[in-house]
């Protein structure tokens, strides 16, 4: 019976972010307050309303890369360490049929269990796995806290760093930003090519 309110007030605060979105982001921009920001990226992370990474552009565009990049990076990371524990702690069976329905993890759910540091940073890092199920498929399958969440920092900081540069810099230096841009993509399709070379290789 918990569990069910628990997820009811999920939803009910999901629902009212989502309908308060646009005051929320005006909030954000209003405001300097470093613990303000931070709560508001958390919550923004926790409760995706809107994706993360307008909310990292965003910030970007108000505060600069470095803070934007800080603010987002904290924030995300207290989301995924308590998604990551309500998972583990308390729904670990929604959990697991929130993953079955996913089938882009059909290979990478074999290669988290095998490489649980490795999989999550690249999991992190590579757009086809969606990073809530990083968060759900940690919890399910008993990753050690430290361990989720040294590969989760690691991982995030290539994409969030883009984004809020992108945020700030984006219309101010579009060379600058292509060059990032094409660099981010093609470290990325090194990454994925590694990945399938590696679940080709160790398929255990």
């Amino acid at each position: 019976m918990k569990k069910w309110l628990l997820i009811l007030l999920y939803i009910l605060i999901m629902l009212l972010a989502f309908i308060y979105r646009d005051p929320i982001l005006e909030f954000m921009q209003q405001h300097d307050s470093f613990s303000v920001l931070l709560m508001l990226s958390a919550l923004l992370a926790l409760f995706p309303i809107i994706p993360y990474k307008l909310v990292i552009a965003a910030l970007g565009f108000a505060y600069g890369t470095f803070w934007a990049a800080v603010i987002s990076w904290l924030g995300t990371m207290i989301a995924a360490a308590v998604i990551y524990a309500l998972v583990r702690y308390v729904f670990r069976e929604q959990g697991r049929r929130y993953l079955s329905k996913i089938n882009s993890l059909d290979t990478f759910t074999t290669w988290i269990e095998a490489h649980p540091f490795t999989s999550v940073a690249a999991g992190r890092l590579m757009p086809i796995v969606p990073q809530m199920a990083v968060n759900v498929f940690a919890g399910v399958a008993s990753v050690p806290f430290w361990t989720f969440t040294l590969a989760s920092g690691l991982g995030k900081i290539p994409g969030i760093f883009l984004y809020a540069f992108l945020g700030g810099n984006l219309t101010r230096r579009p060379l600058l930003s292509g060059i990032i841009i094409t660099t981010y993509i093609l470290f990325l399709a090194i990454m994925v090519l590694q990945y399938r070379k590696s679940t080709r290789r160790d398929p255990k």
